[in-house]
């Protein structure tokens, strides 16, 4: 059973919200253990266990617990591609 964490992708666009917001979202998750859920074409999805480990200024590095690093942008969490659930 997963739980929507911290980061709601639905609220994130509504208005007034901005990127820094997200930023600021992803900034609260580093070091958690979380389940990515990357939202690829034609509505297949990913899941990626691990937890971010490095925050850059336009992206975020994600540490999968196969040892594996992947590379995520803050806008792709605006618009909703990627979402984070409490593992």
């Amino acid at each position: 059973m997963f739980f929507v964490f911290s980061v709601n992708n639905t609220a994130m666009r509504e208005i007034a919200k901005s990127i820094f917001n997200t930023i600021e979202r992803v900034k609260c998750l580093k070091g958690i253990p979380l389940v990515v859920k990357v939202v690829g074409p034609r509505g297949k999805s990913t899941l990626i266990y691990g937890e971010v480990t490095d925050l850059f200024p336009a992206v975020f590095t994600v540490l999968t617990t196969t040892g594996e690093k992947k590379t995520f942008s803050y806008s792709d969490v605006h618009a909703g591609s990627i979402l984070f659930l409490k593992r």
